[in-house]
């Protein structure tokens, strides 16, 4: 195998292995509760305490491994991410789980970055799309796996089989990393950004902690606002301090660049409202429904289909031949379209049919992600792509956190105006409409954004002269 493809074969079993594991802890949480006695307001903070933990480590990703090398950087929090799992198996109380997830969340907010700018750096730009479906194909499928296999091991062994279950992936990908990966040298770096680390760390894990409560608690409560206040407060800081000092931690200035700013401005909505939609899916089937977590996450699947086949059968052709412009309009109307269609569903809607709208769904989503993903850092330097996989991967975390939040937002809200929980299912079919409505309605912005996306910009991404 050449060493792109050694290369890619390291990052999807890392990323794999991370990306389920957390479909399969946001499974357990029920069990998890009933396992340690507490209520269900306690047990999410297993899952909270990992989000946070890697939401603050993305923005620092990028200077570490260029600072001590992509490789070292790699092996180093897919060990430690690894081993933190090993102990999360073992813990005995629910605050030993909950630390050793944060002690998790650092190595997995490690592992995506670094290896996203190894594999892009590795893949010349007319093969840019070959790295993207690696990417994207991972990025579809473990969450489309995990939910399912979660609620096995749950169901049939033990909550600790979870966390287990990582041991064998994380050997396999730890043991191919150090034969297979090599170091990258990319000079000085500039010393330590204090003051970038801990901004940008506070600024994103305290708007993803917002984000997280906001919905619970109330978005007008003094606790939430304040959060804000302060997650904001970092993040004005952490632009103005960035921008002054000539090594930043999170290289902000990258966003100048015109092409790079508008997919960080596009995507965003896209990921909110692909995410959203599949916090809804399983409320709408198993809360209202009462449908079982495996018929759940079967209903879901198709989507993933969906995606691996466009992007894996036609989305290479499809972006060299029409381009990343007009893939992304028409793909991001096509999925805000499908997904807004998942308001039509009632207390009756056959499950096929469901599936039948995840997999229309995911094929329109997959000629959106793959134009994404191949086209994003095209304009940015080989040098700055860690810097640059830094910025759009903490865009990203932020999005999938507000997509979350807004639908969760608009069910609790439309439940609270029928009577909560205990009302008769079909006065709360309503609120599950709403939240699929305003996950479709978030998607649509990507594509008045995408007009300003040129495909002369990304010309050598299609294998074509630059700027033709």
């Amino acid at each position: 195998m050449s060493y792109r493809t050694r290369l890619m074969v390291v990052y999807i079993l890392a990323v794999f292995m991370t990306i389920m594991d957390g479909t399969m802890v946001n499974v357990a949480l029920p069990k998890l509760a009933e396992e340690f006695g507490v209520p269900s307001t306690d047990i999410e903070w297993v899952a909270v305490g990992y989000l946070l933990s890697l939401a603050a480590m993305i923005p620092v990703a990028g200077w570490l491994g260029d600072r001590f090398g992509t490789r070292r950087v790699f092996i180093s929090a897919l060990t430690g991410f690894v081993v933190a799992s090993v102990l999360c198996g073992l813990a005995q109380t629910l605050d030993q789980l909950v630390w050793l997830r944060v002690a998790q969340g650092v190595g997995g907010g490690l592992i995506t970055p670094v290896g996203s700018a190894m594999l892009f750096r590795a893949y010349p730009m007319a093969e840019r799309a070959k790295a993207a479906i690696g990417v994207l194909s991972v990025a579809v499928i473990a969450p489309a796996i995990g939910p399912v296999l979660g609620g096995v091991l749950v169901d049939q062994a033990s909550w600790r089989w979870i966390f287990f279950i990582n041991i064998p992936m994380g050997a396999a990908a730890f043991v191919l990393a150090v034969l297979w990966l090599r170091e990258e040298d990319h000079g000085d770096t500039g010393r330590f950004d204090l003051a970038g680390f801990v901004l940008s760390a506070t600024a994103v894990s305290v708007l993803v902690y917002t984000l997280s409560i906001g919905p619970e608690q109330g978005w007008t409560s003094p606790r939430v606002l304040a959060f804000a206040a302060v997650g904001v407060a970092a993040a004005i800081a952490l632009v103005v301090v960035e921008l002054r000092i000539d090594a930043p931690m999170l290289k902000i200035r990258l966003l100048q660049d015109r092409h790079f700013r508008t997919l960080n401005m596009a995507a965003p909505f896209l990921y909110a409202g692909f995410f959203g939609w599949i916090i809804v899916i399983p409320l709408y089937m198993q809360t209202l429904r009462g449908f079982s977590a495996t018929a759940s996450g079967l209903a879901q699947a198709p989507q993933a289909i969906g995606i691996f086949l466009v992007s894996n059968l036609l989305g290479r052709r499809m972006y060299r031949v029409v381009g990343p412009r007009r893939l992304m309009i028409v793909g991001s109307l096509a999925t805000g379209a499908f997904t807004s269609s998942f308001a039509f569903a009632t207390l009756a809607t056959p499950i096929p049919v469901i599936g039948a709208m995840s997999f229309a769904r995911g094929a329109s989503v997959g000629m959106v992600f793959v134009s994404i993903q191949t086209a994003v850092y095209a304009t940015t330097s080989i040098a700055d792509t860690g810097r640059a996989t830094s910025v759009f991967n903490t865009g990203r975390q932020v999005a999938y956190t507000t997509g979350v939040a807004l639908a969760v937002t608009v069910i609790s809200a439309r439940l609270a105006a029928v009577g909560g929980d205990s009302a008769p299912a079909a006065d709360r079919l309503g609120a599950y409409q709403w939240g699929f409505l305003a996950c479709g309605l978030l998607i649509f912005p990507a594509a008045l954004l995408s007009w300003r996306i040129r495909d002369a910009d990304v010309a050598t991404t299609r294998g074509l002269p630059a700027h033709s």
